[in-house]
């Protein structure tokens, strides 16, 4: 029983309970949806289950289904999250979602796919066997760990710098794992530790799967963060929570930080004091959906070139459209396609109001 509590996540008492009012599926999916429209607000666990709790009396005490008594799960979400920041009501986290000590535990997670990515590559290109090197055997744990330090690096350094900075930083990162797993391919391909069957790579995603396992038993959990001990550090957490969820430009940062502490200045009290947290304050403004979806939409564009190359190498130097080749033209066209549809998002976001 208590493995069981452990794998639940905290959203699923409070939805199980919604089933268990009335004793209707639909309830729950009403409870549901109501989840999913606030994830894909980025709204943190706690809100959520702050506001569907306090929904959930009324239901028991009457009777009644939620969408009878709220409306439907969208709407009334949508008129929680506008009043938690009318009363200056946290809905976002401050902390990054990457952290360093999630860096060899995903990392090792996504090792293992990778490894099991390899064998399916192997098996089409070379067939049954696949000669085993030490850059083969952990090719697949450089490329989990640098792209997951990768992305803590911008999140890491964008809650204190400009986004170009952290830009910079990760593009960093990722440039030295390029060159990490470049080194592995070419530098060791001819040191052959031994010829083994392809199918051999699935048991090297098992052993990076253990690892992934044994890491997040014994690494330490990362304990929660402090208040802002002082203005200073209270302007930064601001600057970068509205960086980080909500992801404003650099001038509108500067220009809400700005305002905070000329506020307060005139008030002659602390910011912490005149505000609450840093989170609290940053509920007040609205996401800059435009800037995302245009931030996405540069990231699938660059790797245009990228694949492109790739797949038109693949046919040269394959001397024809083989499985592997039509493989590769069919993951270009995929990423043209995926680039045109982020810049239509990018077209319908700016026809969208923008919230304050």
């Amino acid at each position: 029983m208590s493995r069981t509590r452990r794998s639940e996540g905290p959203l699923t008492p409070v939805l199980r309970a919604y089933r268990q009012a009335r004793g209707r599926a639909e309830d729950q999916a009403w409870a549901e949806e109501v989840v999913l429209t606030l994830v894909r607000e980025e709204v943190s666990p706690q809100p959520v289950l702050e506001e569907l709790r306090d929904a959930l009396p009324l239901v028991r005490e009457t009777g009644e289904g939620p969408a009878e008594l709220y409306g439907p799960a969208p709407e009334w979400a949508a008129g929680r999250l506008a009043d938690r920041a009318e009363r200056g009501m946290a809905t976002v986290d401050s902390t990054p979602d990457a952290r360093w000590r999630d860096v060899p535990v995903l990392g090792s997670v996504v090792a293992c796919l990778v490894s099991l990515l390899m064998m399916l590559v192997w098996l089409l290109r070379d067939g049954w066997s696949v000669e085993v090197t030490w850059g083969l055997l952990l090719l697949p744990l450089l490329a989990g760990t640098g792209v997951v330090a990768a992305l803590a690096t911008w999140e890491s350094v964008l809650t204190r710098r400009p986004v170009g900075v952290a830009a910079a930083a990760g593009l960093g990162v990722a440039a030295a794992v390029v060159a990490g797993l470049a080194w592995l391919l070419l530098g060791t391909r001819d040191a052959v530790l031994a010829t083994t069957s392809t199918f051999s790579l699935a048991l090297l995603a098992v052993g990076y799967a253990l690892l992934a396992g044994l890491l997040e038993r014994v690494l330490p959990q990362a304990g929660p963060r402090g208040a802002p001990s002082d203005d200073e550090a209270w302007q930064r957490e601001l600057a970068g929570t509205l960086r980080l969820r909500l992801d404003l430009s650099e001038a509108r940062v500067t220009e809400i930080v700005r305002e905070a502490r000329a506020h307060a200045a005139r008030s002659g009290a602390g910011l912490r004091e005149e505000f609450g947290t840093p989170a609290s304050y940053a509920a007040r403004f609205g996401r800059d959906r435009v800037a995302r979806a245009r931030r996405a939409a540069w990231g699938w564009t660059a790797l245009v070139p990228v694949v492109v190359l790739l797949a038109v190498d693949r046919l040269v130097s394959g001397g024809g459209a083989d499985l592997v080749s039509w493989v590769w033209v069919l993951f270009a066209v995929a990423v043209c396609w995926s680039v045109v549809a982020a810049w239509r998002r990018v077209r319908r976001e700016r026809g969208r109001p923008q919230t304050a």
